[in-house]
């Protein structure tokens, strides 16, 4: 037997005219208050526009047509609004509730101060609220205010000690006064109480990775991702170990499924472009950076990986651009300061790129890859033989206390091996015109950029060959340290570059000096 179903006329949702007003009591809370459920289920369903319609053909407007009103707005992003609405209903009714809406809805809007306030005025109606305690920590942290948000965080733990959303921020506190030891404890604590979450586990393996205990990070992305397996972060972690072993397929494959689900995150693009550079696949490193670099333009490892991969292609004068635009972001870079010099130095512009290394010299004098560098551009400049020693001295001594540090991550060895061959020319060995180094690791509150690549994946080249590097009895006079100009070049299309410099050949072919050729410069991967 069929059953027929009838539906609901939308009439229902309007309460009649003559009802009303042929009410015994116009204000009769039970007349008022009977659609509070409907209201209540249209908002879990998410039905925004409906509630706004409602409430606009009603009469009158009770306390809860008001509060729903409010968090309607908030959802849609007009808190002015929405904190108007929040301080009439705690005119009239000034609950607990009502006063917490009022607070966060401050905070939202940047009035820490008055959120605190707001805050501590439900503390005295309240005094075992987890969520009072959270948020005042968390105002604090943005006042950077550490003492009184760890205070409060701690107190909140006490009430509630399985909220996650605590632990992660305490943690972060930590973090941000240095206290790495602190913070992975309360990652750790927090772990325990929930073995589940993905969020946690991820923060412990990277804290794992700064300090180069990669089996570690590796299992706790492991875990993370074991019960989550989507869990965006903890991906790119993991697949900045895998990067970090050389394993270029297999986190290719990795950030296949962050593509999927970000495909316009530029940490994704930059990494994808460090895989296809670390496998001699330069069109197609090349390709993925540009886009980096279109949804970024400001991220300053994007243009340092950009300004390596057109090092390592020889292309100079592309590379010293974007370095000079990395340099703009960040002035106290002092790898992108390195780096210029060497591109600088294949730009035949040898005083600029003295005042490039000086200044990153001067910004961090214990860098072994600048110090590197500039004992080969001294050594290819003709500078005595004792300066040469004192820079690769001072290149010994830093690396040899950066290897032993358990807070450095492992250094590329062939390092060792140029410099001895820079300190030992007499054993018939030339110094070497190429060497390599590894980009910087990326700074700790950013976890979605991973532009680690193996030392056997990127090479940089000296400005002269082996055989024109000047003879160690010619002084070079000292020149005054000054900070480095801006220089203005232009990039060269490969195949009009390659034809100038083909025609330059064949007209000096028979001049009686030899004629420097950057393209044929013999290169050395390690």
């Amino acid at each position: 037997m069929a059953t027929t179903t009838t539906a609901v006329p939308p009439s229902i949702l309007k309460p009649s005219a003559s009802s009303i007003d042929s009410s015994k009591w116009p204000n009769d809370p039970s007349a008022i208050d009977k659609y509070n459920w409907l209201l209540h289920v249209m908002y879990g369903r998410g039905e925004y526009d409906r509630i706004q319609q409602f409430i606009r053909i009603q009469h009158q407007k009770n306390a809860y047509m008001t509060y729903i009103q409010a968090l309607v707005h908030r959802q849609e992003g007009r808190i002015v609004e929405a904190l108007d609405l929040f301080q009439t209903c705690v005119v009239e009714n000034p609950s607990l509730i009502n006063i917490k809406q009022v607070a966060k809805s401050l905070a939202l809007l940047g009035r820490y101060r008055v959120a605190i306030d707001a805050y501590k005025e439900a503390l005295t109606r309240a005094n075992n609220d987890w969520e009072i305690f959270h948020n005042l920590g968390l105002c604090y942290t943005q006042l950077r205010e550490f003492t009184e948000a760890k205070q409060y965080l701690l107190q909140a733990l006490q009430v509630s000690e399985i909220q996650e959303a605590s632990y992660l921020a305490l943690g972060k506190i930590y973090m941000l006064e240095g206290e790495r030891g602190e913070a992975e404890a309360i990652f750790e604590r927090g772990a325990r109480r929930n073995p589940e979450s993905p969020t946690l586990f991820t923060q412990l393996g990277l804290l794992a990775f700064e300090r180069a205990h990669y089996t570690k990070a590796f299992e706790c992305f492991g875990t993370a991702l074991t019960f989550c397996p989507t869990h965006t972060p903890a991906i790119m972690a993991a697949c900045q170990v895998i990067q970090k072993h050389g394993d270029a397929d297999v986190a290719l494959s990795k950030y296949r499924i962050v593509y999927g689900r970000k495909p316009e995150c530029a940490q994704v693009w930059n990494n994808i472009g460090m895989c296809f550079f670390s496998k001699k696949k330069f069109v197609a490193a090349v390709s993925c950076l540009k886009r980096a670099n279109y949804l970024a333009p400001f991220e300053l490892y994007i243009l340092y990986n950009l300004a390596l991969v057109h090092l390592y292609l020889q292309q100079n004068a592309s590379a010293a651009i974007f370095l000079q635009s990395a340099i703009r972001i960040n002035r106290k870079h002092a790898p992108s300061y390195a780096l210029l010099g060497v591109a600088l130095s294949k730009l035949d512009e040898p005083e600029n790129a003295l005042r490039a290394y000086t200044y990153s010299l001067k910004l961090d004098p214990t860098d072994p890859m600048a110090l590197l560098n500039y004992a080969i551009f001294q050594s290819n400049t003709g500078v005595p033989k004792s300066k040469v020693d004192t820079t690769l001295q001072q290149f010994y001594k830093n690396y040899t206390e950066r290897a032993t540090s358990i807070n450095q991550r492992e250094l590329d060895e062939s390092m060792l091996d140029i410099a001895k061959r820079l300190v030992a020319p007499t054993s018939g060995v030339q110094p070497q015109s190429t060497y390599s180094s590894q980009p910087p690791p990326p700074p700790p509150p950013v976890q979605y950029e991973q532009d680690d690549v193996p030392a056997s994946s990127t090479s940089l080249f000296s400005p002269r060959k082996p055989h024109e590097v000047k003879s160690n009895d010619e002084d070079a006079p000292e020149k005054p340290v000054q900070e480095v100009p801006l220089i203005k070049t232009k990039i060269f299309d490969d195949g009009r570059h390659r034809q100038r410099r083909t025609k330059q050949l064949s007209t000096a072919s028979t001049n009686v000096q030899p004629v420097q050729n950057e393209e044929q410069d013999e290169s050395t991967v390690f």
